[in-house]
């Protein structure tokens, strides 16, 4: 956007405002000084009225916390009659910045950093609130090395009301975890955004990375992702290890954010395969005196072998033999059909399914596996958004598809 902005040199609370920086999900973000005091804020400013009730749902979930890891919230006020965010400036580079130019970060810097992210989030977690949205963007280093979570657009705290309508599943998809795909989220949903993170870090690229959003949510899904000492071999095992925890597909098998920062410090044991491969036992020593007793034994193991084949083969045999009275029924897949209406469709729109077949006239019909979650695309030329078709919807899905 053009530096001549209109809003620029307006005030809001106090603060002047000096500098577009850029534009949200919500809202859009300008550097601003106070006119009394000279402290520097970040002014986010409202710009889409129909999130107004989550940009105050953003207030005030900001204004419930006071971290030394969080972005502090200093007002909430208006501008033309349009909410505004007055936060502290963050001097330094994002987190997504920092990687991009250095490709990978040490084991000591990505620690180092992954320590206070994780100390923010246990904090959140202790005050009842989910982020739900963390990603490098949203995480900011200054230049001294304290790190800043910022963002709480989509945060979820103790009384925050239902504002995402079910079946839709919010948050930046490669940082979501498996569960935020079902519309089910919570605390360890941030876990598994830690653990995306520390991974990206540490190796320069996301363990999920597909463009195809369904083929994405299929990949995390599965949980299968390249293990990172094959992109990065002097990653520490403590890092490696912790990684693969936060990225459990159990999320009751994950770890609590309060728990990361000794995980970090705590050493690997030697039988960590991922690092270290198998451990090998340690054999009790014998002398020369026992060899002859060895020989029975061996002689008695290799005998007993002997007849375990036998028993096992006339077993096989017997078996084989009854196969041919068995007859094995194969029941019928059941499926139910649901119709989607797109209810501000005035455009030629395509709904694209999982397994990639495109339905280009309305009204659209689906079928899925009564129970589970429908993934779908509604996409209009170059646009396209995701949907979730909740397991408790029968017959007919309404969406509106925002171009």
């Amino acid at each position: 956007m053009s530096p001549s902005h209109p809003y620029l040199n307006r005030l809001v609370a106090g603060y002047r405002l000096t500098e577009f920086v850029g534009a949200g999900g919500m809202g859009e973000v300008f550097k601003a000084a106070h006119l009394e005091t000279g402290r520097l804020a970040a002014v986010k400013v409202l710009y889409r009225p129909e999130f107004a009730a989550r940009f105050r749902n953003e207030a005030i979930v900001h204004a419930s916390v006071s971290h030394p890891n969080i972005a502090t919230l200093y007002e909430f006020s208006l501008l033309d009659e349009r909410p505004a965010l007055v936060i502290e400036w963050i001097d330094g580079l994002a987190l997504d910045e920092l990687i991009r130019r250095r490709e990978r970060l040490s084991n000591e810097e990505a620690t180092r950093i992954i320590k206070q992210i994780a100390n923010a989030v246990a904090y959140l977690h202790q005050m009842g609130i989910i982020h739900r949205d963390l990603k490098p963007s949203n995480v900011r280093i200054r230049p001294n090395g304290q790190v800043k979570v910022l963002d709480f657009g989509i945060a979820k705290g103790r009384y925050t009301p239902q504002l995402t309508k079910v079946g839709f599943a919010v948050g930046t998809a490669e940082f979501m975890a498996p569960e935020q795909f079902r519309g089910q989220v919570d605390q360890k949903s941030d876990v598994w955004a830690l653990g995306v993170l520390l991974y990206e870090m540490t190796t320069g690229h996301l363990p999920f990375d597909e463009q195809n959003p369904l083929l994405l949510r299929h990949q995390i899904e599965r949980g299968h992702f390249t293990r990172p000492q094959l992109l990065n071999p002097t990653i520490s095992p403590e890092l490696s290890l912790l990684i693969t925890h936060c990225l459990h597909l159990n999320s009751t098998k994950r770890p609590a954010a309060a728990d990361i920062e000794s995980m970090c410090s705590t050493p690997v044991q030697q039988g960590f395969m991922a690092e270290r491969g198998f451990s090998i036992p340690n054999f009790p020593a014998f002398s020369w005196a026992s060899i002859h007793t060895i020989h029975y034994w061996l002689l008695a193991i290799v005998t007993g072998l002997g007849l375990l084949i036998v028993i096992n083969q006339s077993q096989k045999e017997e078996k084989k033999a009854g196969q041919g009275e068995i007859t094995t029924v194969t029941p019928t897949e059941q499926y139910e059909q649901i119709r989607v209406e797109v209810l501000n469709a005035d455009y030629d729109l395509e709904l694209v399914m999982p397994d990639g077949t495109v339905q280009v006239k309305e009204p659209f019909l689906v079928q899925r596996t009564p129970g589970q979650a429908l993934p779908i695309i509604i996409r209009h030329q170059g646009a396209q958004q995701q949907f979730i078709i909740d397991p408790n919807v029968q017959e007919l899905y309404q969406c509106y598809f925002d171009r």
